[in-house]
């Protein structure tokens, strides 16, 4: 039976950088003749982006999915690449497919935590050295290795690193644009309405104003939610400010983002998959980190190209940030040195095709995942939503729930 790659994800319409991952992953793995299957919805955001280019795949529609006719859709020689252990997968254990867990987040030592805030890292530390093993676990850069030593103390040898892959094009369009006003400085920035993406926001913001750039800045910020944003920042610190005007876009689809950052951008600021989205054409990236909290006083600024071991952003609370530039210098540089700039651009661009470039990503993955040898259901001692207590304790909710509905 062929070989089918397998994605899951629970959202219906989420703009941010899963989504996007979702969407590179597929559209390239198609492009290598690779079969490929994904639970989610056919009128979602997902299945939309996917017919807009001509992208085929099999969708399974998780309003219309019949679980106990799982044998005939879900195979065991399938590959589901995962990012967490959700609940839904206990549908698909009698199936036992191959798993792999690719981290691409901040919470790998949470692997096996229930709800509640009931933790169990003794299973979550057995769980990893299982996927390890078996060749089953990626890691996108270093940041779940970090949590790995400080929280388990258990060291990795030998990790296999999956960075984010994107569509790069082999030119670079921002050198070779053409510039319509060098009077006005057009900064951006893309991140969804989260505490820990609004705070980095909030920081450079407010590093930008204190700054007085002589040249006019336009600062356009994409998020996913304008309203949410606006609890999270006080946007009227940033009105009425010489030479600095802000610009929200809410809601960009992920198809829409290059043509954006083309108009927008001189120079851009974000984490994840948004850094790599404007370095890939050629725009000077600052690679932020992120954090619930305030950022430091004396936090500085960093080029993408000049991170290591692939770090799309670290996280604060646990990590130091790279020593860079203040706000005045960067600002003052940019404005001044437009050799620098061009310098900058060309590293920044080929930082991505050489480490990022989705065709040579998903080559290796074909690869690795070739060697994988983990299934799930060597899962179910590790993970509590698969345990018997669990489906008991949902059996019980539900009758207590049901009972009530009928008085």
């Amino acid at each position: 039976m062929t070989k089918r790659f397998c994605f899951y994800s629970g959202y219906r319409d989420l703009k941010g950088g899963y989504t996007t991952l979702l969407l590179t992953l597929i559209t390239e793995l198609r492009n290598q003749q690779q079969e490929v299957v994904l639970i989610n919805y056919e009128n979602g955001l997902i299945a939309r982006e996917l017919a807009r280019n001509n992208i085929k795949i099999t969708i399974l529609d998780l309003d219309t999915i019949i679980w106990k006719d799982i044998h005939q859709i879900i195979f065991s020689t399938d590959i589901f690449i995962i990012t967490a252990f959700d609940e839904i997968y206990r549908h698909i254990m009698p199936v036992n497919p191959v798993i792999i867990f690719y981290d691409i987040n901040d919470f790998i030592t949470g692997i096996s935590n229930y709800k509640f805030g009931i933790k169990f890292p003794s299973l979550g530390r057995k769980l990893i050295r299982q996927l390890q093993v078996n060749r089953s676990l990626w890691f996108m850069d270093d940041t779940g290795m970090f949590n790995l030593v400080s929280d388990f103390n258990l060291q990795i040898d030998d990790p296999v690193f999956v960075p984010i892959p994107v569509i790069v094009p082999r030119d670079n369009f921002y050198m070779n644009r053409k510039v319509s006003s060098t009077d006005v400085l057009k900064l951006t920035y893309i991140g969804r309405s989260v505490d820990w993406k609004m705070k980095p926001l909030n920081k450079i913001l407010s590093d930008i104003v204190k700054v007085k750039s002589l040249k006019e800045i336009l600062f356009t910020v994409v998020v996913d939610d304008a309203m949410a944003m606006k609890e999270l920042i006080d946007l009227s610190k940033f009105k009425d400010i010489c030479n600095f005007n802000l610009k929200i876009i809410e809601n960009l689809n992920p198809s829409d983002i290059n043509d954006f950052l083309m108009q927008h951008s001189d120079l851009h600021f974000a984490m994840g998959t948004a850094a790599l989205d404007a370095a890939k054409l050629g725009i000077p990236t600052i690679v932020m980190d992120y954090s619930p909290k305030d950022l430091p006083d004396n936090y500085t600024y960093s080029w993408l190209f000049e991170v290591k071991d692939f770090s799309l952003g670290k996280n604060l609370l646990k990590r130091s940030a790279l020593p860079g530039s203040s706000m005045k210098e960067l600002l003052d540089r940019v404005n001044s040195d437009p050799l620098f700039i061009m310098q900058v651009s060309s590293q920044s661009h080929d930082y991505v095709l050489n480490s990022h470039d989705v065709k040579n990503i998903v080559n290796e993955i074909i690869k690795l995942s070739a060697k994988a040898g983990f299934r799930l259901q060597e899962s179910c001692k590790y993970i509590p939503y698969y345990f018997k207590a669990h489906r008991l304790i949902k059996a019980i909710a539900g009758a207590l729930y049901n009972n009530k509905a009928t008085r």
